[in-house]
């Protein structure tokens, strides 16, 4: 026996057919008031699960005040409510094994819940008061601020972070809602009336989703439950945000901060897309294809063969007014030029040329195949459903979903791609040692430098 026979040769895989996964779908209820209730029951385990999702998040911080959204979230529960004191509701919940929690993002809020069963309604009467009338107590308000504080005077420890989050704000404009960022000033000048006139602003039924699964007796009773606890809170949905449409680049506009670490950490952004756009599915693809994962071309040709970088990847980031497109890499700045230019390189061949009938179908894989897990359990389907209708999808969006990826071509891909992907007109942001770079960074275009801050 050679030594190459010794070696067991590649295993089988069988082939198997098309996805076809659809989503179930929970109960759906509009109360007297106007709040939207989602309900899915499930008795596996003796647990609840509740999610509230409002219709505003960090895009709509007052101005002046950025960060707001996210205290108002983190302080609904840790501030307290109008009968539970803060540190009663922390001594309560640990002492059942409950949990409530915050968190604001760019449009949305989430406010959620979990509970045994046989605690559900001291839980839930808990969960309700903080969500309807927040106290928002000043020494938590204290506690909270100095804590987001701190996080702003560390916000440049990780300078990848840091690439990204300023790439975007050079991209859409400091002042623009998607752009805009905390400062100590605006954190450092928020107050509880602060607090209680954005809860009042947008903590509202009308503007509100609250999802809930697990262990209940049946819906009647659950709606009976929400009605109880949420049937006297008012208010119709919050006006529109005026958020302006993203920008038009009609250029290349090139950002660099000069600092002294041992990599250069380089990203390209460009427009994108909202929700909605139908481009949305053969755009998907050909950012997948360009750096969606170990098979991409990014990955492929800055790392692998060239060896130029360990983390290089493409993702388009939607939004309600207008998303961007990014492309990220970290990488030596003694070769910073050359990965960069392979990105550029490859942005441009997106839509130059369609992509190979593999490269599609591995990259509609890697898109459909995941998909059944945003639905691994009750809280995550009943979740999904309500996003699904507080960012205004298509009706359907979510059972056409595999259908939709499945339809794309090479031709659509590549349509697409010379559609969305131009590097001629980008920002492209830069942190690194300038000192150590192989070439200046004006080849990619006029710089703009910037202190950071």
């Amino acid at each position: 026996m050679t030594a190459a026979a010794s070696f067991a040769g590649h295993p089988v895989l069988s082939k198997f057919g098309q996805l076809d996964f659809r989503p179930g779908k929970p109960a759906r209820y509009v109360m007297e008031n106007g709040l939207t209730v989602y309900l899915l029951r499930d008795n596996t385990l003796p647990i609840v699960h509740s999610t509230l999702f409002i219709a505003a998040g960090n895009a709509h911080d007052f101005p002046g005040k950025a960060g707001i959204a996210q205290m108002t979230a983190y302080l609904a529960k840790d501030g307290g409510s109008a009968r539970h004191k803060a540190d009663d509701i922390d001594k309560t919940l640990e002492y059942l094994g409950a949990s409530i929690s915050g968190d604001s993002f760019s449009e949305e809020t989430r406010l959620d819940m979990t509970a045994l069963r046989k605690d559900f309604d001291r839980v839930f009467d808990i969960y309700a008061d903080v969500i309807t009338a927040p106290a928002f107590e000043e020494e938590k308000l204290k506690v909270a601020r100095d804590a987001e504080l701190e996080v702003i005077r560390r916000r440049n420890d990780k300078p990848d972070e840091s690439a990204v989050r300023e790439a975007k704000r050079m991209f859409y404009g400091p002042a623009h809602p998607y752009g805009v960022r905390t400062e100590l000033s605006t954190v450092g000048s928020v107050t509880r009336q602060d607090l209680l006139a954005f809860h009042s602003a947008f903590y509202r039924p009308g503007n509100s989703i609250l999802a809930v699964s697990g262990d209940f007796a049946s819906d009647e009773a659950m709606l009976a439950a929400v009605k109880g606890k949420f049937g006297a809170w008012t208010g119709a949905a919050a006006p529109r945000a005026g958020i302006p449409a993203a920008p038009e680049l009609t250029g290349r506009k090139v950002y660099l901060i000069d600092k002294k670490v041992p990599q250069a950490f380089l990203v390209v952004m460009q427009k994108g897309t909202d929700y909605l756009t139908p481009d949305n599915y053969p755009l998907a693809v050909t950012t997948d294809i360009l750096g969606g994962g170990f098979q991409s071309r990014f990955f492929r040709e800055v790392r692998t063969n060239r060896g130029l970088a360990y983390s290089v990847y493409a993702a388009n980031a939607r939004r309600k007014k207008g998303g961007f497109l990014f492309s990220y890499c970290g990488t030596k700045p003694e070769t910073y030029s050359q990965a960069l230019s392979e990105m550029l390189k490859q942005l441009e061949l997106a839509g130059a040329e369609s992509p190979a009938e593999e490269e599609v179908s591995r990259s509609k894989g890697s898109i459909v195949n995941p998909f059944v897990f945003k639905f691994a359990t009750p809280h995550k389907l009943v979740s999904e459903r309500a996003l699904e209708e507080l960012y205004g999808f298509k009706e359907g969006y979510l059972d056409s979903f595999v259908a939709d990826v499945s339809a794309v071509t090479p031709a659509t891909a590549r349509a697409a791609g010379k559609k969305y992907f131009d590097p001629s007109r980008a920002v492209i942001f830069v942190i690194g040692d300038k000192s150590k770079f192989d070439r200046p960074l004006a080849d990619f275009g006029p710089v703009t430098e910037l202190k950071e801050d």
